[in-house]
C-alpha cells in the first residue's frame, strides 16, 4: 500500500516543470545543430572552405551537439521526477524533511492503512494548496532554461537560413552523399561529338565534384599542352566550347590530385554534291511532255499524280539519300556516290534532299530543298446557261440546250440526264443522251443539243428533269453535273394559245416582208430606168464609171434586198418552227401540214440561187464602178425581184388560208376538250372539294370566253356572209357556256353543290355541239376554196384556148400571105395584154391553191415574151414576116403547154380532199413509204440465202417491184408537189438495177432501209432531204454501192430514163417550132390517165 494521492499531486506539480524543460532541452539541440551548420554554410559561402569534405564535418558536429544536448537533457528530466521534487521541496524548508518522501516510500509493517491514507490525503491537499509557491524555485530554473534554448534557436536558424541553404554553395548540405562521391569520385572529361567538320566546333563537358575550380589542358597534334582554368558550379560541373576547329584536338581535365583520361577530337573533310537532275513525268492522259524541274527552291507548280525522277551523285560514299517532307521519307537507290530513284509527291510542302555519308560527313552544299504545290486535278464544272432556268417545253418539242463545261485538263465525255414525271407523281427512270463533243478532249466546250420531246410521253401537266453531266479524261473519271432544271409541258389550251400567237406574228411578217420585196422591187426598176436614159441622153461609152450618186443608190438597193433575204429567212425558221411545234403537240391535220410545206416551198423560191447570184452581181459591179455592168445587173436584179416578190405574195395568201384552217382545228379541237373537262367536272363536283372545285370551274370559265372571243376572230377574217354568221353565232354560244360556268363556279365557291351540277350541265350543253360544227365550218370552207379555185382555173383554162386560137390565127396569117400590116399588129398586141390578164388570174389562183403549179405562170410569161418578139418583128420600118410567123408560132406552143398544165392543174384541185389540195401527194407518199418498208423486209429475209442460184429469180422479182416503185416516185416528182421525189425515185432505180442483176448484200439491204426512213419522213413531213445549209458537209470514201450517177448526168448519158416530167418553157425555146409541137403532144399524151 502506497500514498497514491501524494504522488499524484506531486506529478501534477511537477508536470508543467517538466514539459518546460523539455522545449527547452529541445531549443537547445536544434539551435546547437542549426547554428553549427550555418557556422559551416557560411564558411562555404565566404570561401572559407571548398572541399566536399566540410559537409560532412558539419553533419557531424551537428550530430555530436544533439547527441550531448539529449543526454543533458535526460539527466535534467530525472531531476523532475516526483521523488526529487518532493526532496527538494524538503529541502526548501517548505516541509519537514521527510514529510513527502516517506509516504513515497513502502510503509512498514503494520502501519495503519486509515491513518496512512488519511496521512497521504492530507499531505496531498497540502500539496494543492501551496506546492505552487513552494515549487517557484524549481520553476525559475525551467525557465532559464527555455529562454536559453530559445535563444539558441533563434540564432541557430538566423545563421543557417541567411547561409543560402537552398541555393548557392550552401545547398550542398542536403547531399551528403554526393559530397561523400565528391570526395571519392574522379575528375571526369567527355566531348559532345567527338568527330566534327571542319570549321565547326563542339563542347567539352567537364566534371569535378568537390572543386570550385579545375585546369583544362588542349593542344593539337605536333604541339605542346596549354592549360585554360575553369571555373566549374557548385556541382563541380562546366562546359567549354572548342570554338571553330581546323585540326585534330586532344583534352584533358586535372582538379587538385585528380586527373581525367586524354580525350581525342577529330577534324573530318567537307563533302560536296556534284550533280543533281530532278525530272517531271506528268500524268498520260494530260498529254504533257516529261520536263526538268529547278532545283533552286522556286516553288513547283506541279499537277496531282506527278512524278519526279531524281538522279545526282556526290564526292563521297553515300549511305542513304531520301527526299523528306515532315513525316513523309521517300528512299532512293544508293550505288556508291550516285543515288537514283523516283517518287510522287503525296502532297503540297516542301521536300528536303536528305543525304548521309558512309563516313557520316555532311555535305556542304546548301540543302536542297523543293516546295511543290500539288494542283489538283478538278471536277468538270458544268452549266446550261441556254435557257438557264426553269421553263415551258416549247411548241415544237424541241428544247436547245446550250452546254458550257469547262475543267482544268481536258473532257471525256458529256451526256444530258433527263426524267419525266407525271402530273401524278410517277417518275420514269433516267434517260442520258450523249452530246458530241469535239475531238482532242478540249477543257472548254460550249456545246449545242437538243432535247427531243416527242418520244418522251409528255402529257399535258407532266415535267421533266435535266441536267447536264461531264466528266474528264483522268484515268478515274470525276464528274461534275450542273443544277437540274424542270420543264413543264403547257396545257393543250396553252400550246393552242401559243401557236395562234406564233402564226399572227408570222402572218405579220409576211405582209411586211411581201410589202418591202415590192418596194425594193420598184426602186430597182426606177434605178434600172433611170440609168438607162442617162446613159442614152449622155452617149456613154461601155465601161464607164458610174457616179457617186448613182453608186449610193445601187448600194442602197443591195443593202435593202440582203435585209429582205435576211428577213425572208427569218421567216422560213418561223414557219418550220410552227410546223414542228404543232406536229409535235398534234394540232394540225395532214391537210394543213401540207399547207404549210407549199409555203415553205415558195419561200425557197423566193430566196432562189438565181436572186442572189443576181444580188452578187450587183455587188460585184460596184465594187468596180462599171456602168454599163451595173446597168444590167440591175435589169436582172429586177427581173429576179418580180418573181421573189409573186413567190411572197403566193407564200402570204396561202398561208392567210393555211392559217385559217388550222385556227378552225385548233378551235374546234378546245371546244370538244371543254365540253369534255366540263363533263367530268359535272360528275365529280358533288363530291370534290368545293373551293378547288370554282377554281377550276373559273379556269374553264376563261378559257370558253377566250374561245368565243377566238371565233369572232375568225369569223371576220372569213369571206362568206353566211359563214361569218354561224362563227359568230358560235362565238357567242362559247361566251354563254361561259358565263354558265361562271355562275356554276360561285354556286360551288357557296357549297350549293346542286345548282353548280345543274348550271355546269348548261354550259355542256352550249359547248357540246361546237366541236363538230366548227369542223363542219371547216370542211364547208375547204369545200368553197376548192370550187373557186376550180372556177379561177376553167375561167383560165377558156381564155388560154381563145388567146390561142387567136394567136394561131395571127402565126398562119404570116406564114401564108406574110400580111405584116396594122391589123395584125394591132391584134397581136389585144392578145399580149389577154395574157397579161389571164397571167394575173393565175398569179392569184395559184395563191389560193398549192397544186396550181407556178409553172403555169412561166409557160404564159414565156408565151407573153414571144408575142413581143412577134411584134417588134413585124413593127418594123421592113416587118420580117417569117421571123414573127416563128416566134408566132412558139407563142402557140407556150400557150398550149400552160393550157396543158392548167387541164392538169384543174384535175388535182377538183379530186383534193383538202381546201389547199396537198393532201394526195402526202398519202400516196405514205404508202409508198409502206411499200417500200416491205422490199426492205424481204431483201434482209433473202441476205443469209444471197449466195443461192434459186434466189435470183426471186431477186429479180424483187427488183422488178423495186423499179415499180420507182417510177410511181417519178409521177410524184413530176406533180412537183414533193421536193426531194426525184432523188429517192433514182435511188430506187439504182436498187432495182442492183437486186435484178441478183447482187443482194448487207449494204444494199441497208441503203432500202435508208430510202423507207426518206419516204416515211417524207410523207409525214411533205419535205424532201432538208440539209442544214449552215453545218459543215463531210465527204465519205465511195464504195461499191454508193457509187452513183447525178440525175442531171444520167439523163443526158441514158436518154430515156422513164422520168415524167413536163418540159420547161427554157427548154422548149431550144427547138424548132414543129419540134416544140412535137414534144408537147408526147407529153400531153403520156400525161394522159389511159396512158399512165
Amino acid at each position: 500500500m502506497t500514498a497514491s494521492a501524494t504522488h499524484l499531486a506531486l506529478r501534477r506539480l511537477a508536470r508543467p516543470l517538466r514539459a518546460r524543460s523539455t522545449l527547452g532541452w529541445t531549443g537547445v539541440a536544434v539551435g546547437a545543430g542549426a547554428l553549427l551548420l550555418g557556422i559551416a554554410a557560411w564558411m562555404v559561402r565566404l570561401g572559407w572552405l571548398e572541399a566536399p569534405a566540410w559537409v560532412l564535418a558539419a553533419w557531424a558536429a551537428a550530430l555530436a551537439a544533439l547527441a550531448g544536448t539529449a543526454f543533458l537533457a535526460w539527466r535534467g528530466d530525472g531531476r523532475l521526477s516526483a521523488g526529487s521534487v518532493a526532496g527538494r521541496l524538503e529541502a526548501t524548508g517548505a516541509w519537514r524533511r521527510g514529510a513527502l518522501t516517506a509516504l513515497l516510500e513502502r510503509p512498514a509493517a503494520g502501519t495503519s492503512e486509515a491513518l496512512l491514507a488519511h496521512a497521504d490525503q492530507v499531505q496531498a491537499d497540502d500539496l494543492s494548496r501551496r506546492g505552487g509557491a513552494a515549487a517557484e524555485p524549481l520553476a525559475r530554473t525551467t525557465r532559464v532554461l527555455g529562454r536559453s534554448g530559445l535563444g539558441l534557436l533563434t540564432l541557430g536558424l538566423a545563421a543557417f537560413g541567411t547561409a543560402g541553404p537552398l541555393d548557392g554553395p550552401a545547398a550542398a548540405l542536403w547531399h551528403p552523399r554526393r559530397a561523400w562521391e565528391a570526395t571519392v569520385a574522379p575528375v571526369r572529361l567527355h566531348a559532345v561529338r567527338e568527330v566534327v567538320d571542319r570549321g565547326d566546333s563542339t563542347a567539352l563537358e567537364l566534371e569535378a565534384f568537390g572543386r570550385r575550380t579545375a585546369t583544362l589542358w588542349l593542344r593539337a597534334p605536333g604541339e605542346g599542352w596549354r592549360p585554360r582554368a575553369v571555373r566549374l558550379d557548385g556541382l563541380g560541373r562546366a562546359t567549354v566550347s572548342t570554338g571553330a576547329l581546323q585540326s585534330d584536338m586532344f583534352a584533358r581535365l586535372t582538379g587538385g590530385s585528380r586527373a581525367s583520361d586524354t580525350v581525342s577530337i577529330r577534324v573530318r573533310l567537307p563533302v560536296f554534291l556534284g550533280t543533281l537532275t530532278v525530272t517531271a513525268h506528268y500524268p498520260q492522259y494530260l498529254g504533257l511532255e516529261s520536263e526538268p524541274m529547278p532545283t533552286s527552291g522556286d516553288t513547283l507548280l506541279l499537277p496531282a499524280g506527278t512524278r519526279l525522277e531524281t538522279r545526282g551523285e556526290a564526292t563521297a560514299p553515300l549511305a542513304s539519300a531520301a527526299w523528306s517532307a515532315g513525316e513523309r521519307r521517300t528512299a532512293l537507290a544508293v550505288s556508291g556516290g550516285r543515288f537514283t530513284g523516283s517518287f510522287v509527291p503525296a502532297g503540297s510542302g516542301q521536300y528536303r534532299l536528305a543525304l548521309t555519308t558512309a563516313g557520316g560527313a555532311p555535305l556542304t552544299s546548301d540543302t536542297v530543298r523543293l516546295p511543290i504545290q500539288l494542283v489538283a486535278d478538278s471536277a468538270p464544272r458544268v452549266d446550261v446557261p441556254v435557257p438557264g432556268a426553269d421553263t415551258i417545253a416549247p411548241l415544237s418539242m424541241q428544247l436547245p440546250l446550250v452546254v458550257d463545261v469547262r475543267d482544268d485538263h481536258g473532257i471525256s465525255g458529256v451526256v444530258v440526264e433527263s426524267r419525266r414525271i407525271s402530273r401524278l407523281g410517277l417518275v420514269d427512270s433516267m434517260r442520258r443522251e450523249p452530246v458530241t463533243l469535239p475531238a482532242g478532249a478540249p477543257d472548254r466546250a460550249i456545246l449545242t443539243h437538243t432535247l427531243d420531246l416527242t418520244r418522251r410521253g409528255l402529257l399535258p401537266g407532266d415535267t421533266l428533269r435535266y441536267r447536264a453531266v461531264a466528266a474528264d479524261n483522268r484515268p478515274r473519271r470525276q464528274v461534275g453535273r450542273s443544277r437540274e432544271y424542270v420543264l413543264r409541258l403547257p396545257t393543250m389550251s396553252e400550246v393552242r394559245a401559243a401557236q395562234r400567237e406564233a402564226s399572227e406574228a408570222l402572218s405579220g411578217g409576211l405582209d411586211s416582208v411581201a410589202v418591202a420585196s415590192k418596194l425594193v422591187e420598184r426602186q430597182t426598176e426606177d434605178l434600172a430606168r433611170e440609168r438607162s436614159r442617162g446613159a442614152e441622153s449622155r452617149g456613154e461609152k461601155r465601161g464607164e464609171s458610174l457616179t457617186f450618186d448613182e453608186a449610193k443608190k445601187a448600194e442602197g438597193i443591195a443593202r435593202s434586198q440582203q435585209e429582205l433575204m435576211r428577213h425572208a429567212e427569218a421567216l422560213q425558221e418561223s414557219l418550220e418552227a410552227l410546223r414542228k411545234s404543232a406536229e409535235a403537240a398534234g394540232l394540225g391535220d395532214t391537210a394543213w401540214q401540207r399547207e404549210l410545206a407549199e409555203i415553205r416551198e415558195q419561200l425557197d423560191r423566193a430566196l432562189s440561187p438565181e436572186l442572189r447570184e443576181r444580188l452578187r452581181e450587183l455587188q460585184q459591179a460596184l465594187k468596180e464602178l462599171d456602168a454599163e455592168r451595173t446597168k444590167e445587173a440591175l435589169e436582172r436584179l429586177a427581173e429576179a425581184q418580180r418573181e421573189t416578190r409573186e413567190a411572197l405574195e403566193r407564200s402570204r395568201e396561202l398561208f392567210e388560208r393555211a392559217a385559217l384552217e388550222g385556227e378552225l382545228t385548233a378551235l374546234s379541237n378546245e371546244a370538244r376538250e371543254l365540253a369534255q373537262e366540263q363533263r367530268e367536272w359535272n360528275d365529280q363536283v358533288a363530291a370534290a372539294d368545293s373551293a378547288r372545285a370554282a377554281q377550276a370551274e373559273r379556269e374553264m370559265a376563261a378559257r370558253a370566253d377566250s374561245l368565243g372571243a377566238a371565233l369572232e376572230r375568225v369569223a371576220k377574217a372569213t369571206d362568206d356572209a353566211q359563214r361569218e354568221q354561224r362563227l359568230g353565232t358560235a362565238g357567242k354560244r362559247a361566251q354563254q357556256a361561259g358565263q354558265q360556268m361562271k355562275q356554276a363556279a360561285s354556286a360551288s365557291q357557296q357549297g350549293r353543290r346542286q345548282d353548280a351540277r345543274q348550271s355546269g350541265e348548261q354550259a355542256e350543253q352550249s359547248l357540246q355541239p361546237l366541236g363538230d360544227q366548227l369542223q363542219e365550218e371547216r370542211e364547208g370552207m375547204r369545200q368553197a376554196w376548192r370550187q373557186e379555185v376550180v372556177a379561177a382555173l376553167d375561167q383560165a383554162l377558156a381564155e388560154t384556148s381563145r388567146l390561142a386560137e387567136r394567136q394561131l390565127a395571127v402565126q398562119e396569117r404570116l406564114e401564108t400571105r406574110g400580111d405584116a400590116g396594122g391589123e395584125v399588129r394591132a391584134e397581136q398586141g389585144a392578145i399580149e395584154e389577154g395574157v397579161e390578164r389571164l397571167l394575173e388570174q393565175v398569179r392569184q389562183a395559184s395563191g389560193k391553191n398549192a397544186l396550181v403549179p407556178p409553172g403555169i405562170g412561166a409557160a404564159l410569161g414565156g408565151a407573153r415574151r414571144q408575142m413581143q418578139r412577134t411584134r417588134e418583128a413585124i413593127a418594123n420600118a421592113s416587118p420580117n414576116a417569117r421571123e414573127g410567123a416563128e416566134q408566132a408560132g412558139g407563142a402557140v406552143d407556150a400557150l398550149n403547154a400552160a393550157a396543158h398544165q392548167l387541164v392538169r392543174a384543174r384535175g388535182d384541185v377538183q379530186g383534193a380532199g383538202s381546201g389547199s389540195g396537198l393532201a394526195e401527194a402526202l398519202e400516196r407518199m405514205a404508202e409508198l413509204a409502206k411499200q417500200q418498208g416491205g422490199l426492205g423486209q424481204q431483201g434482209a429475209g433473202m441476205l443469209p440465202m444471197a449466195g443461192d442460184g434459186a434466189v435470183r429469180e426471186q431477186l429479180r422479182q424483187l427488183g422488178m417491184r423495186q423499179r415499180a416503185l420507182a417510177e410511181e416516185l417519178q409521177k410524184l416528182r413530176g406533180g412537183g408537189n414533193m421536193p426531194g421525189a426525184g432523188e429517192m425515185a433514182d435511188e430506187a432505180k439504182d436498187l432495182a438495177k442492183r437486186l435484178e442483176g441478183g447482187r443482194l448484200d448487207r449494204q444494199t439491204v441497208e441503203r432500202q432501209e435508208r430510202l423507207f426512213r426518206r419516204m416515211l419522213d417524207a410523207g409525214r413531213t411533205l419535205r424532201g432531204k432538208d440539209e442544214d445549209e449552215r453545218k459543215e458537209r463531210q465527204s465519205t470514201a465511195a464504195t461499191d454501192g454508193s457509187v452513183r450517177l447525178p440525175p442531171a448526168l444520167r439523163a443526158r448519158l441514158l436518154g430515156d430514163d422513164d422520168r415524167l416530167r413536163v418540159p420547161t418553157w427554157e427548154e422548149l425555146q431550144q427547138l424548132s417550132p414543129a419540134d416544140r409541137r412535137l414534144v408537147v403532144d408526147y407529153f400531153r399524151r403520156l400525161s394522159e390517165p389511159q396512158a399512165q
